[in-house]
């Protein structure tokens, strides 16, 4: 479609939408207004760049939100701070992070994910729509707050958790492995990627309901 075309069906949007959020009082103002917006977005166009929503892992949930789908990330936590102290041997190490933890990326997110709160449907339509919302500026009716508030922050924030435990085991994998090659390197790094592991699986696990969190404890104990 031409540039021409685009702007013409864009403008033909605005209008139904206006028509329908506004009185006729305010519709030419509103509808001027929003021309300038267009106009300086032909002009000088703005990059807009779209929320990124967790990529799929094949996460079932099941029992989303449940003790039972918290108990593994629970174990892995407590594997990982073995694997901390375990240091110096590094042959233990590499052990505790092979065997008792998942080897890819996308299962050890899945299993975040059967526990995590799901994207929510608003989530989704801002991200499919962030072109809309940046322009519009999360404009929802009049006399309505930004359809960018409210957005599940508890999402978000598992979701950045996940990955930065991800992001810090996938560090120290790689240097037991230069360390196994290596065996009068020094094991401070090694250190501070386990330690970050684990602070970012208490982070996610500071965002569980206590009463929860308990009840996993409890499961684990049996």
């Amino acid at each position: 479609m031409r540039g021409g075309s685009m702007l013409t069906l864009a403008l033909a949007l605005l209008d139904l939408t206006l028509a329908l959020a506004l009185d006729k009082t305010h519709y030419l103002v509103q509808r001027r207004s929003a021309l300038n917006v267009f106009a300086t977005f032909v002009i000088v166009p703005v990059p807009v760049v779209a929320r990124n929503l967790p990529e799929e892992t094949g996460a079932s949930g099941n029992q989303r939100g449940l003790s039972s789908a918290l108990v593994p990330i629970v174990q892995m936590r407590e594997s990982i701070d073995r694997a901390r102290k375990s240091i110096p041997d590094i042959t233990q190490v590499q052990s505790i992070l092979h065997d008792d933890l998942p080897k890819s990326e996308r299962d050890f997110k899945r299993t975040f994910d059967e526990f995590s709160d799901a994207v929510s449907y608003k989530q989704r339509f801002l991200d499919s729509n962030a072109f809309l919302v940046y322009y519009t500026k999360g404009y929802d009716g009049p006399n309505r707050p930004s359809i960018e508030q409210d957005v599940n922050l508890r999402q978000t924030n598992q979701y950045g958790a996940r990955n930065d435990a991800w992001n810090a085991l996938d560090d120290a994998r790689a240097e037991v492995t230069y360390l196994l090659e290596n065996s009068d390197s020094d094991t401070a790094d090694l250190q501070k990627y386990l330690a970050s592991t684990v602070a970012a699986f208490d982070t996610y696990l500071s965002l569980v309901p206590q009463e929860v969190l308990a009840e996993a404890n409890q499961l684990l104990l049996r």
